[in-house]
């Protein structure tokens, strides 16, 4: 491609954005959905869950379903499904139908996030393509900073159904826009059973490389967010932390017009495992630093999905063990950062922080100069 095609990107970025608001409308809601359902907090939190478990569990057939559909296709069914279900739940149905459309929106979010990065890649020119997925490496967490500003004017103004029908309305109407604008390729058979599509996805390092390079900062960032502000006793990390990453993660795309993803990726986790040793050695500023280091990570991994896949079919693959791993990584990093400091305290914190990225490190160095010599 000559050109990068940067409404599209701009118009398939903003379905990101939405499609990452799937988690936030919950998750930073909770305290209100509790309360329109007259139940506690701890059981309606599972409602977030949802969404990442159908992430964990049916990425690599995403990515399957993807490579055979087509990431345009694909991506469309995921904005109309999504904004079907939003709309279903500015109603407020009873709970049992809320949650129920919770886990339908989680194969919503798995079509956009599956179908969204390849097609940011075909949108844009071979120098543009580094940058671009960079961009959409930062969709999360760039979401969720949004939504933490403009929900609370839209609960004020008319409480969750307004919110929910807002999503749903904002989903269904960029499936309009981007209807004659997404570029269908051929269909390809579609693969459904489990154990092929998980072969042909996992058979492959350069399918199987960017996920690994990815899954260990999933599995440190949200945990390490969550805790680090109350374990360092310094409550405006949990603001600092990711505003230094988004920052960070796009440098991460856009280093990796000059080098090669895996050597970007490795450079990030060497680079957290500095920032925190010299926090431990009493440096001012390294928990700071080692997080503005962690942000080159998704921008690197992410954009190593065409720099070593060229067929939509495999960058389609290749996203689906991004998600797969991903979300392995975002529900296993809780749990065990949360046992951690339970038993450890802030030390253990700091020790499970380094050797993580030192595995990370490990593993894009590994997968990425195996993908990068060839199949």
């Amino acid at each position: 491609m000559e050109r990068t095609h940067w409404g599209l990107v701009a118009l398939v970025f903003f379905g990101g954005l939405l499609a990452a608001a799937q988690f936030g409308k919950i998750s930073l809601t909770l305290v209100e959905v509790a309360g329109a359902f007259a139940r506690p907090v701890t059981s309606v939190a599972f409602l977030v869950s949802l969404v990442g478990i159908m992430g964990l569990v049916l990425g690599p057939m995403a990515g399957g379903i993807t490579a055979g559909f087509g990431p345009g296709r694909t991506f469309l069914a995921g904005l109309v499904l999504g904004g079907a279900m939003s709309l279903v739940q500015a109603l407020m149905p009873p709970f049992w139908l809320f949650a129920l459309s919770r886990g339908v929106e989680g194969l919503a979010h798995l079509a956009l996030v599956v179908g969204g990065p390849p097609l940011m890649a075909a949108a844009a020119a071979d120098n543009d393509r580094p940058l671009v997925m960079g961009l959409w490496a930062v969709f999360f967490g760039a979401s969720l900073a949004i939504s933490a500003q403009i929900f609370p004017g839209l609960l004020a103004a008319g409480g969750l159904p307004l919110l929910f029908a807002l999503h749903g309305g904002l989903l269904i109407g960029l499936a309009a826009v981007l209807w004659h604008r997404v570029p269908r390729v051929p269909r390809a058979p579609v693969q459904l059973n489990p154990v092929t599509v998980h072969r042909e996805i996992y058979g492959k390092i350069r399918t199987m490389a960017p996920g690994l390079g990815f899954v260990c900062y999933t599995f440190l960032f949200i945990a390490a967010i969550a805790f680090l502000p109350e374990a360092l006793d310094r409550p405006a990390l949990g603001t600092i932390l990711p505003v230094i990453t988004l920052v960070s993660t796009l440098a991460g795309g856009a280093l990796c017009r000059r080098a090669a993803p895996h050597h970007v990726a490795a450079v990030g986790y060497l680079g957290t495992i500095a920032g925190v040793l010299a926090h431990l050695v009493g440096v001012p500023g390294g928990i700071e630093t080692g997080f503005l280091f962690m942000g080159l990570i998704p921008g690197a991994s992410f954009a190593a999905i065409p720099a070593w896949n060229i067929s939509p079919g495999d960058r389609a693959r290749a996203t689906g063990a991004v998600a797969q791993l991903g979300n392995l990584g975002t529900v296993s990093g809780t749990p065990i950062f949360a046992l951690v400091w339970t038993v450890a305290g802030q030390g253990g914190l700091l020790w499970l922080l380094i050797g993580a990225s030192a595995l990370g490190a490990f593993l894009a160095l590994w997968s990425g100069a195996r993908a990068s010599a060839g199949p």
